[in-house]
């Protein structure tokens, strides 16, 4: 499956998810009822993994909904690209960045848990790379494919859909970083992180700020002239919204709702849909 990096109105997405399958069956439940469901497209926004143990069972709906839904995609969230980097499933040798990040700051245990019915050991190094490969096997191809194939970035003509947000710490405008965005490159000659910044000096090749490494960006992006940036990413207690960024993650895989947010053109205003009853 080929995911569009290029959506057409009325657009819907949808916050991280994290394995929690049945709310994001409750959440469509409440958007099919929606009059713009039948022409609407879908944008995942990343984060599909980890936090619970029904993260196969999430992918598996994930792709259905997409293919249900021609145009609509999902974006990388930096749980995606730990899993991807950490097991090496898109094909290339594990990172080692990954290989110790993953292990030490992700809640990894429910995503084996999911595909390969049991927990990792963590405590022998040698022993968590031979779980990640076992991981790595365990994972049906469609799902390898599909993960190692998300877009970092999704666009419509007024809007910008990103698990986290551009920087104002690197030394390239946001056109510049919307096209790096688009062809995945994150290259410390090409960025420019400002001098003395956190980018500048945390930076890490393995992980774009965009996709999380920089958790500010989420509430304060540079913004991109006239096109809100929605993502997710940091746990809020309630949808926000602004003419720079929209936030939606109001679940964090930990608690209801889910929230989805229904944009019926560019500069409408965002219309929110909740999971639970109760927003």
């Amino acid at each position: 499956m080929e995911l569009p990096a290029r959506v057409e109105y009325p657009v819907i997405a949808i916050g991280d998810l994290h394995g929690r399958v049945e709310w994001l069956d409750k959440l469509v439940a409440k958007l099919r009822r929606l009059p713009e469901w039948p022409a609407a497209k879908l944008v995942f926004l990343g984060d599909l993994g980890d936090r619970t143990d029904t993260v196969k069972a999430l992918v598996s709906r994930v792709i259905e909904l997409i293919a249900e839904k021609p145009g609509s995609t999902c974006v990388c969230g930096n749980h995606d690209m730990a899993l991807v980097g950490a097991t090496g499933l898109d094909g290339r040798p594990p990172r080692a960045y990954w290989v110790r990040r993953y292990g030490e700051a992700y809640d990894h245990k429910f995503t084996f848990r999911s595909y390969l019915g049991r927990t990792p050991d963590y405590f022998s190094f040698d022993d968590w790379v031979k779980d990640l490969a076992e991981l790595r096997d365990a994972i049906p191809e469609e799902h390898r494919r599909f993960l190692s194939g998300l877009p970092w970035v999704a666009e419509a003509e007024g809007h910008v859909f990103i698990h986290n947000g551009l920087s104002p710490e690197l030394d390239c405008p946001a056109s510049v970083q919307l096209e790096c965005l688009r062809r995945k490159v994150w290259d410390k000659a090409v960025v420019s992180p400002k001098f003395g910044t956190d980018t500048d000096r945390l930076f890490t090749p393995d992980y774009p700020v965009w996709i999380g490494a920089d958790r500010k960006l989420s509430e304060n992006p540079l913004p991109v002239p006239g096109r809100p940036q929605v993502s997710g990413h940091i746990m809020i207690p309630a949808p926000e919204a602004s003419p720079v960024r929209i936030r939606i993650d109001t679940s964090g895989g930990v608690r209801e709702p889910l929230t989805g947010c229904l944009l019926r053109g560019p500069g409408a205003d965002p219309v929110f849909v909740s999971s639970s009853d109760v927003a």
